[in-house]
């Protein structure tokens, strides 16, 4: 078995502190989520999302994703006492038989996953086999449930100060579920300010959440050491109205990937535009929402990023 790096250790113990055919694009309608099956889709994520836990030498904890590096194909996942490392197959989807667990009480020590064995079932990924204590040889017994819904989730948060919501984080449903109760819970909210948003982990039901966005009538701001990219800037185009400080980072780049693509490598009568056009022609209008989405997928590759310069923050966001 592959064993983590000291450095993918370091960065636990770290975090322990804190379709194919061609359309018309121009007019055409389409949702990757139809808006009436919103409800449901995020019904069924909560459903999945209630299942996810972990039990460690007898002791049952709710997990959470923390963090995640496609680089080294890693997944954080936070659980009461500490953090747990699950290698996982970004390209593929799919959790590896890697794991290790940093403990907040022990955090120079990491415990070692052996004889990991990875079960599908109809809820998920089952994942059992003990974690080894390497200085005093103790073994404890492990078992997890994964599912989709770990990382489809995101790691947002939505915390609120007087008029203003403070976003930061990977955005997703959980980013969904969080503005609706946003709408419910504090009524006198009005702005919504990015943090720090490194993106989106399901572009999918992220549309509808920058839709919540649009319907509330929120001003969307980025401050001067704020920072958006990719998904993030979708939903910062959502706002009725946008402030801009000069020095906030607004980063785009190409989605990928469709028939092997970045979005930049398809025709723009390419049906996989089709959800995105809608969306930037709601938020931005007919002409100005299609040149701006196909301004960010032309701007960078997908693993790649390109810093809006103030003339274009200007022409997308303050002339419609």
């Amino acid at each position: 078995m592959k064993l983590f790096s000291p450095s993918m250790i370091a960065a636990a113990i770290l975090l322990t502190g804190c379709g194919s055919k061609s359309v018309d694009n121009k007019t055409t309608e389409l949702h990757a989520i139809k808006p009436a099956d919103v409800a449901a889709y995020v019904a069924d994520y909560k459903e999945l999302a209630a299942k996810l836990s972990v039990q460690i030498d007898g002791k049952n904890s709710a997990i959470e994703m923390l963090d995640f590096d496609m680089d080294e194909g890693v997944i954080y996942i936070r659980y009461d006492d500490g953090i747990i490392l699950l290698g996982y197959d970004f390209e593929n989807e799919k959790p590896k038989n890697e794991l290790a667990v940093v403990r907040h009480s022990d955090s120079e020590n990491a415990l070692m996953g052996e004889n990991m064995q990875l079960n599908e079932q109809n809820i998920g990924t089952s994942i059992t086999g003990y974690l080894v204590d390497k200085q005093t040889a103790g073994h404890y017994e492990f078992s997890m449930l994964f599912n989709k819904s770990l990382i489809s989730g995101g790691n947002s948060q939505l915390v609120v100060e007087n008029n203003s919501a403070f976003l930061s984080g990977t955005i997703g449903t959980k980013t969904y579920i969080q503005f609706k109760e946003l709408l419910l819970d504090h009524p006198s909210v009005n702005r919504i300010v990015f943090k720090s948003v490194d993106g989106s982990v399901n572009d999918d039901i992220n549309m509808h959440t920058g839709r919540l966005i649009r319907q509330a009538q929120y001003t969307t701001v980025m401050m001067s050491d704020g920072e958006a990219y990719s998904g993030g800037v979708d939903l910062y185009a959502a706002g009725v109205t946008k402030e801009y400080q000069s020095g906030g980072k607004l980063g785009v780049h190409a989605w990928c990937c469709e028939e092997d693509k970045d979005a930049g490598e398809l025709g723009k009568n390419h049906s996989a535009h089709g959800a995105q056009l809608t969306y930037f022609r709601e938020m931005l209008g007919k002409d100005l929402g299609p040149e701006f989405y196909f301004f960010t997928i032309n701007a960078a590759p997908a693993d790649d990023i390109h810093l809006m310069t103030q003339a274009e923050v200007e022409k997308y966001f303050y002339n419609n």
